[in-house]
């Protein structure tokens, strides 16, 4: 029953609210089904910069104070070892900042946190499959956390369709159709000659929230403390930065490699540096940077749009007579390399490893939706090929890609993973 309740939501909501209107339940069947347990986890994680994935900046953490962004440590505003439960730490925060208005905006959630990243995801994949549509841009899960009379920035466009699911407190959100900007104060909090124009959407816990991408908004918790749990689907991107940062990380590697001995040649009017990069440039070969590319692409592809890897758990090895399958909705891709390796693009990450035409043959079977019986497969291939496609079905239980079901006569680990 709640499935096919479920699935009615999903209907309405595709034929009436994607991208056309904003929506407001008091009480949804969907939800976003994340505990405060985890949601504080998650919160500890963003606290240390040392957790961000490399090279990502995310989470992102912003905190105001009556109105302005603070240029400040932020750890007093996240959860400190004392705090023994969300309500603790929102509490603590709410008496430090008790004659001031207070928020703290934390973006990129799924960057720390699997099963955020796993509810991100699924709602993604939700969406598109109702609505036939993947966004060009980025998809993200953050919180906004606070007491403030209206959002700090006042009222503004994301570009971005969001779902709001509240955990405590309550929020109003004052939103606006795109026809109505020029009657709309912008970036200011004095909108009340436009309240009455307003679509209001309210925030309690149990409800769900929705407005499209290019409605202005304004959030508005003036009473007490509201911890909002964000998805957001941002509509634009720009084709050109895909390259453009692949490049840049091709070029980081390729200058680190190459060092910038005497033998650069420094063209008249051009800084040492960037003639070191030109240089490094010039010795890219076009299949190079190819799979620079597709790796990028493959990280929004093959994640639903966060754009990052799933964070890895603990490997778990396979039993040798195991029958494996990808979970359901994981996307798996894979692609020969220009340096003669093969590429596996999986739950946000890729994965390069020795190419074996056996190996490449029982991805496929696995991308396809087969079930691989290893047992079998073992029987018909040869014994170089054993060691890698265990070494790559080890690497895949981190980010939890696989369903590992095993007969019970095999013994767990026997094969040795070698990358």
């Amino acid at each position: 029953m709640a499935g096919s309740e479920t699935d009615r939501f999903w209907k309405e909501f595709a034929s009436r609210h994607w991208e056309q209107e904003p929506l407001s339940l008091p009480a949804s069947p969907v939800q976003l089904g994340i505990g405060d347990e985890e949601l504080l986890r998650a919160l500890v994680l963003a606290a240390d910069a040392n957790n961000r994935p490399k090279g990502s900046g995310l989470p992102k953490v912003v905190v105001t104070v009556d109105g302005r962004t603070q240029p400040i440590d932020t750890r007093a505003f996240l959860p400190l070892p004392e705090d023994g439960s969300l309500d603790d730490y929102l509490a603590r925060v709410d008496r430090s900042m008790r004659d001031h208005e207070w928020s703290i905006a934390v973006s990129g959630l799924h960057a720390v946190s699997a099963p955020l990243w796993d509810r991100a995801k699924q709602m993604s994949d939700d969406v598109f499959r109702f609505t036939g549509t993947r966004v060009a841009g980025r998809v993200d899960i953050d919180t906004f956390i606070g007491r403030y009379t209206s959002t700090n920035v006042g009222v503004h466009v994301d570009h971005a369709g969001n779902f709001g699911f509240t955990l405590r407190g309550r929020k109003t959100l004052l939103t606006w159709a795109p026809d109505h900007a020029e009657q709309v104060p912008q970036h200011t909090a004095d909108y009340a000659s436009a309240r009455e124009l307003a679509d209001v959407l309210v925030g309690v816990p149990g409800a769900l929230t929705y407005f499209p991408s290019e409605q202005l908004h304004v959030g508005e918790s003036p009473e007490t403390v509201t911890v909002n749990v964000n998805i957001a689907f941002f509509t634009r991107s720009d084709p050109a930065a895909l390259v453009l940062e692949a490049v840049g990380g091709l070029l980081g590697r390729a200058r680190g490699a190459r060092g910038s001995g005497p033998d650069v040649q420094v063209p008249e009017g051009i800084p040492g540096a960037a003639a070191e990069a030109l240089d490094a440039l010039t010795g890219l070969s076009g299949g190079e940077i190819e799979d620079a590319v597709w790796e990028h692409s493959m990280r929004t592809v093959t994640s639903g749009g966060l754009g990052m890897g799933r964070p890895s758990e603990s490997p778990v090895p396979v039993p040798r007579d195991a029958r494996v399958r990808l979970r359901s909705n994981v996307v798996m891709h894979q692609r020969p390399l220009a340096d003669g390796r093969r590429a596996v693009a999986v739950q946000g990450h890729t994965l390069r490893v020795a190419d074996h035409p056996r190996v490449e043959a029982a991805l496929a079977a696995l991308a396809s939706g087969d079930t691989l019986d290893l047992g079998r497969w073992e029987q018909g291939t040869d014994t170089a090929a054993v060691p890698l496609l265990h070494a790559v079905l080890l690497r895949l239980s981190t980010w939890r890609a696989t369903h590992v079901e095993s007969t019970g006569s095999g013994t767990a680990g026997a094969a040795q993973p070698v990358l």
